[in-house]
């Protein structure tokens, strides 16, 4: 597995869009941080997730790590896209790709992703 990045803070999944299959995770903790965190990732296949987390490591997936969790993929349609392991396995996406930007937006202000389409 080769890791993409960590935070040791609390996130949470914030947003879904099912019109774009765009999954947003967000960290923040205004009494903790000075920042906020926005983790996107766009075009997902499949997710298996909690509502937050005490912190984040994101992993790709290596091939093997990918089979034990997806098995035949090709029933499922992902053989386009990345499995992305949230600490170690306990959660995981499959998306095309993985993102992340830090700034001092508030809870409630947009992602600098913009807002995602399908969502209120």
């Amino acid at each position: 597995m080769r890791e993409i990045t960590s935070w040791n803070r609390p996130f949470q999944v914030r947003q879904y869009s099912v019109s774009h299959s765009t999954l947003l995770l967000r960290g923040h903790r205004p009494d903790l941080y000075d920042t906020r965190i926005d983790v996107l990732f766009p075009a997902v296949t499949l997710m298996h997730l909690k509502p937050s987390y005490r912190q984040l490591s994101i992993h790709e997936a290596n091939e093997q790590e990918r089979r034990e969790i997806l098995g035949d993929d090709t029933a499922l349609n992902l053989s386009h896209g990345l499995l992305f392991l949230l600490n170690d396995g306990e959660g995981y996406v499959h998306a095309a790709s993985c993102s992340w930007h830090q700034d001092e937006g508030d809870h409630r202000a947009p992602s600098r992703f913009g807002p995602l389409p399908g969502t209120a």
